[in-house]
């Protein structure tokens, strides 16, 4: 398997989160007309003393099963989708990184095995979702109702919330769902108005070019006087999938995250995309 033909990757390790990332992504290829990769980090969990023979090989054949299994659950439900399989020896978070490079779309769950069960947010997720190359959606809350809810994004009018709107009008228009676009303040009570008028003027330019290809497609913009995490908390609990640039209008260049994004894909009661 070359690099080109990955697709949509999802992080496998057999966990209920991971079942529901293994959901999404193969239901994301189908859609899209890509692959889907099934990938699975492994490793020896014990101290390796020099000149001690490991058996490895006792780790490496439950990550293949492990991986097969998934990949045969993915194409009895997708027949049309070719399936990929994809374990490497390391660390799960470094190997969906790399791999983001190449990928279409990094699809994980909130928490794995070996998370604490109280953390939001698994290290592993908080990982990919910070330092990925291409959008990574997080499993969080109900995922069942797909057709059901809205696609809701946040949009400031920067570079990021654009392409988060692009890829969330995409979405929406694969799933059947209406579009919900939140333009929040970004600043303290302060925060002019001006901004978002014309931040509104800007989405409405993208939703009526998206309109034109696809007449079918609800839309709407919606001006919030909150905050943008609390606005879009609040959205959110209506959404089938959440929409989020890596980061928006004054946030830090450095941070690899910007505080909002963070704050969504940890708290967010559904499905949270980062757009990077």
């Amino acid at each position: 398997m070359s690099l080109d033909e990955l697709g949509v990757v999802v992080g496998y390790d057999g966990s209920l989160p991971a079942r529901e990332a293994l959901r999404w992504a193969a239901a994301e290829a189908a859609g899209r007309g890509v692959p889907l990769t099934v990938c699975h980090a492994w490793d020896w969990p014990y101290h390796e003393w020099p000149g001690e023979l490991v058996p490895l090989e006792l780790v490496r054949r439950p990550a293949q099963r492990l991986v097969k299994a998934a990949a045969t659950w993915a194409g009895r439900h997708h027949p049309g989708v070719a399936v990929n399989t994809l374990i490497d020896r390391g660390s799960p978070s470094v190997l969906l990184t790399d791999l983001s490079a190449a990928a279409e779309l990094i699809v994980v769950g909130s928490r794995g095995h070996g998370a604490l069960q109280g953390m939001a947010v698994g290290s592993v997720s908080g990982h990919v979702v910070s330092r990925a190359r291409c959008p990574v959606i997080v499993m969080r809350g109900d995922s069942q109702e797909r057709g059901a809810r809205e696609v809701v994004v946040g949009f400031d009018g920067s570079p990021a919330s654009r392409a988060a709107l692009s890829f969330a009008a995409t979405e929406a228009y694969r799933l059947g769902s209406p579009i919900h676009v939140v333009i929040a303040r970004h600043g303290g009570e302060a925060d002019p108005l001006e901004p978002r008028i014309r931040a509104q003027g800007l989405a409405w330019d993208e939703l009526t070019a998206r309109q034109g290809a696809h007449p079918d497609l609800q839309a709407s913009v919606e001006l919030v006087d909150e905050p943008a995490r609390r606005a879009l908390l609040e959205a959110a609990r209506k959404a089938c999938l959440l929409v989020v640039g890596a980061r928006g209008l004054g946030e830090v260049r450095g941070l690899l995250l910007g505080s909002v994004s963070q704050a969504l894909v940890h708290h967010a009661p559904c499905p949270v995309a980062v757009v990077h």
